[in-house]
């Protein structure tokens, strides 16, 4: 009996978290697709690395994101003349926070990042 009450809670409580609009963390969202953190972070837990570009063009293909965010008005926001396509993911995708927009410090984009 105290199982299945479990189970109701835990059913409830996944219920409550994906229909009240919770987005997982880019982190979170790594972590289910089998991603280590030593991936990002480096092999040293005690003094984990803050990614760079370097780190994701590991597993993603910077040129490819280039091409299928090209559409995006009023300009992509993965090439830009200040960085080309080089600027470090992290200035908007924080993996364990609320994504920014680095480049609305000083335009006005409007970017939703993911």
């Amino acid at each position: 009996m105290r199982f299945a009450k479990l189970v109701a809670l835990s059913t409830i409580l996944l219920c409550a978290a994906t229909t009240s609009g919770y987005a997982a963390t880019g982190a979170e969202r790594h972590v289910a697709k089998g991603v280590k953190c030593e991936i990002c972070h480096g092999p040293d837990k005690a003094n984990p690395q803050l990614p760079t570009i370097d780190n994701c063009k590991t597993c993603h293909d910077i040129k490819a994101l280039v091409e299928k965010t090209k559409n995006i008005k009023p300009t992509n926001p993965h090439v830009s003349p200040h960085y080309q396509d080089q600027l470090d993911c992290v200035n908007c995708h924080y993996m364990h926070e609320e994504p920014v927009n680095f480049c609305d410090q000083c335009h006005t984009f409007g970017f939703k990042v993911p």
